[in-house]
């Protein structure tokens, strides 16, 4: 992946750099020039934004409400490097109980409770008990995360249990 996005860096690049040429010996004012310019670079972030949206790379919006978990990747912070660590959930939405069409990764801050909740649930996972994710609602919080959460501290409140087995028609 890495050689791809040099590559595509390296595109831009080269693509901006002779559209600097090509104005430079134009006869064009310089605040068209300019805009051209800055166009350019705004066309190779958007881009570049997409991509990586189109990729696969962890997003950091919300999780769904329901959904099902298939992997986790834990980084915890490590003071020496400077990392503020991430938990990374492998996931499926399930709106409406309905599976999504695919899965998508979510990045989210590292918590010792979320790494304690996603640990265990991943060691039932891994048993061949497949979890469900559910977020809880700020009316089923304690009174303390409640109030941490109106200061702006939003602590994420999942619980995982086991997928429910399917109902069997009668005979």
């Amino acid at each position: 992946m890495t050689e791809t996005l040099l590559i595509l860096v390296l595109a831009y690049l080269v693509v901006t750099l002779l559209l600097i040429l090509a104005l430079l010996y134009s006869r064009w004012k310089a605040g068209p020039k300019l805009l051209l310019v800055l166009l350019s670079g705004l066309l190779f972030w958007a881009s570049y934004e997409g991509w990586k949206q189109s990729q696969g790379w962890p997003t950091s919006t919300a999780l769904p409400d329901k959904f099902l978990l298939h992997y986790s990747v834990i980084e915890e912070p490590d003071d020496v490097a400077g990392t503020e660590g991430a938990i990374y959930l492998w996931a499926t939405d399930l709106a409406n109980n309905q599976l999504a069409d695919v899965p998508r990764a979510y990045r989210q801050p590292y918590s010792q409770e979320l790494h304690a909740k996603v640990e265990s649930a991943m060691r039932r996972a891994k048993a061949g008990n497949l979890q469900l994710g559910l977020k809880r609602s700020t009316e089923d919080l304690p009174e303390v995360k409640r109030f941490r959460m109106e200061l702006g501290d939003k602590p994420i409140e999942l619980e995982f249990v086991p997928v429910p087995d399917p109902a069997l028609p009668e005979k």
